[in-house]
């Protein structure tokens, strides 16, 4: 190629390696995908070199059992030292232009396609192809799907169309232009369901590929991405909701080490001027689909961002980096925080697996077993999303993740050992009432062992969680449910957010409630101005965020230690009444 525009073809130097790698375990799945991640570098399911006809979320070669890991693709520097221990081949020695020659890369791969054609193959850049199954014609209306292999009907709203995942829009408004036509750029949005509107999708990874040619850039506070290098021809371009802070994570049952994968979705290949790429993730019907799927990633994604802002201006603790935040649509439970690969343990009760991710074993490849090998080090956060629909919001995911952020934020302050008695003490009641669900996971309140951390941990929780969601969307905010009571804005007390409304009239005394024992509204009714006299007596006001969150110690396991240690630290003219309202919730 080079000799035939007229350069000299000693320019035609080793750049890179292409190498594939076969991970034998979900642990060295891991070590190769941070050894990638430390430097930049990008791993594929799929041959780099092939041409991929349809591109779904994962794909297993067909020569690889599916329980095992199949082979995982990348390009790397020449001098790419490889994971100990980690079986890997060199597949071929590789030259990749400087951005000043693309015209290079034009005629190489018209060289590529001559070569094809005289072997015989057809006129593509690759003989090696990757299809699905063809269908005869749909009805008018439906729609083939490659992975269902049969017609779908898609069912997309006006305005929309079925690219294959979800419904996407058909004339989405144009970014601003990158400077070079060739420079993809774009921006990512969601649609968040109680603002009714389309919001950035913050510090997403965007990864651009054609053949060997990759990079990867993030979005900004605007959703905004932009890339270096300039993709004169057809260019595949992803994002995937994985950063320095967290990696969103879906639990599909079958082939349980591809929950290490972080939820991705190819956005299209894309020709001509790529300055203007967008992709909206839309909240698509019924709550297992992928559309739905995608949208709670991103929701989730963004929450992460929220949480990591507000963090600091409330003076409470950062969750950790490098959460591992896994969403199944098959638990019954809501979330938990286990922090299994950030802690040290020994062992992972099948009941959490089948609360917290699948209400049945029958989907899991090799069995709970098999996933709970997984699970000891791979899940910090699951999170279910199989809620009615009347109340799958954006708020809702949200406060779920800002409850289950919180509870991180006291793994990094409170340390491993506070941590670890907490987590122990709620898997204890998880097991000792999985065949009673009306108690799980907390328990009755009655257990000297377990409850009285439960209540101090989780009353801290449920506070941040709907304090932060009131923060997110005020009295846009959509019902919130607590003690068999729908709260919504301004009712029962005008000017309140239906959160707010949650925590105000949280009532210890509604003992119909299996877990009126976790005292909800504790933390409000010592930061809010008002004077409430029901459900509780609230004569106490002006604790900051930072001053309760900083009386928690990891020598306090208990509520009442906790109110001594509050009044100790903390000077404020109602604190006299503390011991009243703390008494009040049954402390």
């Amino acid at each position: 190629a080079y000799t035939n525009l007229g350069l000299s073809s000693s320019l035609a130097t080793i750049t890179n390696k292409y190498v594939r790698f076969k991970p034998s375990s979900v642990d060295q799945l891991a070590t190769l995908d941070s050894t990638m991640d430390a430097q930049g570098l990008e791993t594929f399911d799929t041959p780099v070199d092939y041409n991929v006809t349809y591109e779904g979320d994962y794909y297993q070669d067909p020569a690889i059992p599916e329980e095992q890991v199949t082979w995982q693709y990348a390009v790397v520097p020449p001098n790419f030292i490889f994971p100990a221990g980690i079986q890997y081949e060199i597949i071929a020695q590789i030259h990749i232009p400087g951005d000043n020659y693309t015209a290079i890369e034009t005629e190489a791969e018209r060289l590529a396609s001559i070569q094809d054609g005289l072997n015989g193959n057809s006129s593509s850049r690759s003989s090696n192809t990757i299809s699905p199954n063809v269908a005869d014609d749909c009805l008018p209306g439906w729609v083939w799907d490659p992975r269902l292999r049969r017609c779908i009907n898609t069912n997309c709203p006006t305005g929309y169309y079925w690219d294959g995942d979800q419904c996407v829009p058909n004339n989405p408004p144009p970014p601003p232009p990158a400077p070079d036509a060739a420079v993809p750029a774009g921006n990512i949005t969601v649609f968040d369901n109680n603002f009714g509107t389309n919001l950035p999708v913050r510090k997403a990874r965007v990864v651009a590929r054609r053949w060997y040619k990759i990079e990867r850039v993030f979005t900004d506070i605007n959703g905004h991405y932009i890339f270096t290098k300039r993709f004169k021809d057809k260019v595949r371009i992803n994002v995937k909701f994985k950063n320095a802070d967290s990696q969103i994570r879906a639990f599909r049952g079958a082939r349980l080490w591809q929950m290490l994968y972080a939820v991705q979705r190819t956005l299209g290949i894309f020709s001509g001027n790529k300055s203007a790429i967008d992709y909206l993730f839309l909240r698509i019907v019924p709550e297992n689909s992928k559309g739905m799927r995608y949208w709670a990633a991103a929701t989730v994604h963004n929450a992460v961002q929220d949480y990591r802002g507000y963090a600091p201006q409330e003076g409470i603790a950062l969750p950790p980096s490098g959460l591992k935040i896994i969403l199944s649509s098959w638990g019954r439970g809501s979330a938990a925080t286990p922090l299994f690969g950030k802690r040290v343990l020994n062992g992972v009760g099948q009941e959490f697996v089948l609360t917290f991710l699948a209400t049945a074993v029958n989907p899991i490849v090799g069995g709970v077993a098999a996933a709970i090998v997984v699970l000891k080090k791979q899940v910090d956060i699951a999170l279910s999303y199989n809620i009615d629909l009347t109340r799958l919001n954006s708020d809702r995911l949200k406060e779920t993740t800002y409850h289950e952020l919180t509870h991180s934020g006291h793994y990094t302050a409170l340390g491993n050992g506070w941590y670890t008695n907490f987590v122990d003490k709620e898997i204890s009641e998880i097991i000792s009432n999985f065949g009673n669900p009306t108690f799980s996971p907390y328990g009755g309140g009655n257990n000297s062992y377990s409850s009285p951390i439960i209540a101090l941990g989780e009353s801290w929780a449920y506070y941040m969680g709907h304090f932060l969601a009131n923060r997110t969307y005020g009295l846009n905010s959509g019902i919130s449910v607590e003690q068999g009571i729908g709260y919504t804005n301004n009712n029962p007390l005008a000017g309140l957010s239906s959160h707010l409304n949650l925590l105000e009239d949280f009532s210890p005394f509604r003992t119909t409630d299996p877990f009126h024992w976790i005292p909800q509204g504790l933390f409000y009714d010592l930061n809010d101005a008002r004077n409430e006299t029901t459900p509780v007596l609230d004569q106490v006001s002006g604790y900051s965020n930072q001053q309760m969150f900083n009386s928690f110690q990891s020598t306090i396991y208990t509520l009442q230690d906790y109110r001594v240690r509050l009044l100790q630290t903390t000077a404020n003219p109602t604190s006299g009444f503390v011991p009243n309202l703390f008494s009040l919730y049954g402390y």
